[in-house]
């Protein structure tokens, strides 16, 4: 849909949207807030008041952080006096934060009516393409040439996916260069304690994992004398999504990812159509008949399977590395019930032919940045964010140091002096003044970084050939929901595993084929 359609409806609507619920949208990985956002964005203005040479620039952030005072606090003095300092003159800035689907509509009412903050957020690759066709964003090739602090921390890959016809309009986020801080964070977490208890080691194989799975369920792991455990929990989240895979390292186990494009004789092929799959599905739907896996994983919330967590309910769980952190939320209030209880995290266990790997991540789709194709001096703007990547980084993120952190070089290690990143919000740091996202986990409990480093090792992950998108994938939404609907019925048995050779074909029918070509054309294009 254009941006132009919301045009005829932008007076009867903008009240509304502007004071629309927020909907829940994960935080920052340095935060795990959840709270309710701040006040929507304000048109772009660059006018410092009554300094004509002062540039104020408008930035509006997908993020949460109702603790984020409204004047920038006490942060923003010691930050624009550090630019003053680095030689970077004239510059302020004004934060603005909403999440989910009420930051979608703030952005859609603010690209209608022409009022695009210099510099936002942009919530998907479709959108991007969108403004990028309505003239409303710049293209950042020219600017990033001066920018060596932001290119440095970027990956070409995550480049090459916001490129549209030939010219970059995004900037993905960055990452620092140590392996625990890669894209990837995603895995398997099981109950250490109760491998211990029952005398198992831990599981490398499919086969291995099913042994464990069923002693968990069967066993009395947690040796209370009831039959009140079982093997596997997930929830629906993580199946949501155009990328939502439900156990990615069971299917990573088979060489696949039903969602993924992988090269299969020179073409690119989506995985649900793969044989491979139908063998996945097979064995996922032997183990639900089994009762190892937690019968109520399709209508999970995330609520829920954290509860079965803390009440041991489940022997392993799908999660990501920052749930190996004991400091964690889950992790202490599973402490608090079991003290003995420990969580590891899995490396994916590998299938009959050796394959094993969790479905990778899509970097540059988490915390794509734009500029306003009318932003006044858009240099001014690199530059201010170039700082926040360089000179200013320990600054923007993490405040004063010796009052606010701690850095011990030795160990390459960041502590907090504050209680949490929530404070730092308060003061006017972190996340919301992350001018570019660039993942750093020095904070992070020696646990958790060992984790990190197991869910970024490319032989534990499974890979997808193609990432960009193309018209059909907008033409034919529905094709995740096929993929959902029979997942969902061949695993709890309502259908039998040969109904996946129907769902291939409807896969084909119903926007598939199409899709398929288009992607191919594309991959080709750029090989």
């Amino acid at each position: 849909m254009s941006f132009h359609t919301y045009k005829t409806v932008l007076i009867l609507t903008i009240a509304a949207g502007l004071t629309a619920a927020c909907s829940s949208n994960p935080a920052s990985e340095n935060s795990g807030s959840t709270s309710a956002p701040s006040a929507a964005a304000q048109p772009n203005n660059a006018s410092g008041g009554g300094d004509s040479a002062k540039v104020t620039f408008k930035i509006f952030r997908n993020f949460q952080a109702p603790e984020y005072p409204a004047d920038g606090g006490p942060a923003k003095q010691k930050v624009l006096a550090a630019l003053d300092q680095a030689g970077i003159k004239g510059i302020d800035y004004n934060i603005s934060m909403a999440s989910g689907d009420e930051y979608k509509t703030k952005l859609n009412l603010l690209a209608s009516s022409g009022d695009l903050p210099d510099y936002f957020s942009v919530p998907d690759l479709l959108t991007l393409n969108r403004l990028t066709d309505e003239g409303l964003i710049l293209p950042l090739d020219d600017l990033l040439k001066n920018a060596p602090n932001v290119t440095k921390f970027l990956k070409p890959e995550d480049l090459d996916i916001l490129k549209y016809k030939g010219k970059l309009y995004g900037l993905p986020p960055g990452y620092r260069p140590e392996t625990f801080n890669g894209p990837n964070v995603n895995g398997l977490l099981i109950r250490q304690d109760w491998l211990d208890a029952l005398k198992l080691k831990t599981p490398t194989t499919l086969d291995e994992l099913h042994d464990v799975l069923k002693a968990f369920t069967f066993n009395d792991p947690d040796g209370n004398g009831k039959k009140d455990t079982f093997g596997i929990t997930t929830n629906k989240l993580l199946g949501a999504g155009a990328n939502g895979n439900y156990f990615s390292t069971v299917f990573g186990a088979f060489g696949v990812v039903p969602t993924f494009w992988q090269q299969r004789d020179g073409q690119l092929k989506q995985g649900m159509v793969l044989p491979e799959t139908k063998q996945a599905l097979a064995l996922l739907q032997s183990w639900y008949k089994e009762g190892i896996i937690d019968p109520e994983f399709p209508i999970m919330e995330a609520k829920q399977m954290n509860e079965k967590i803390i009440n041991s309910k489940a022997g392993i769980f799908e999660g990501t590395a920052f749930d190996a952190d004991p400091t964690g939320a889950n992790y202490s209030a599973l402490k608090k019930t079991v003290a003995t209880a420990k969580l590891s995290f899995l490396t994916p266990p590998a299938g009959a032919g050796g394959k094993k790997g969790a479905a990778e991540n899509s970097p540059a789709y988490s915390d794509i940045r734009a500029i306003s194709a009318k932003a006044k001096n858009p240099e001014k703007l690199m530059e201010l964010i170039n700082w926040s990547a360089g000179p200013g980084f320990d600054l923007v993120t993490y405040g004063i140091e010796n009052e606010d952190y701690q850095f011990d070089k030795d160990k390459n290690k960041i502590k907090l002096l504050v209680p949490n990143y929530s404070e730092l919000y308060k003061k006017g740091y972190s996340n919301p003044i992350r001018f570019l996202q660039v993942v750093d986990r020095r904070w992070l409990t020696d646990e958790a970084t060992a984790a990190m480093t197991i869910s970024n090792d490319p032989q534990n992950l499974v890979h997808n050939e193609f990432w960009k998108s193309v018209q059909a994938m907008n033409d034919y939404p529905d094709i995740k929901k096929l993929w959902d609907e029979y997942f969902a019925k061949i695993v709890t048995g309502a259908w039998s595993v040969d109904k996946w050779d129907e769902l291939v074909k409807r896969y084909y029918q119903e926007g598939g084929q199409e899709i398929e070509k288009q992607v191919n054309a594309e991959w080709k294009k750029a090989k």
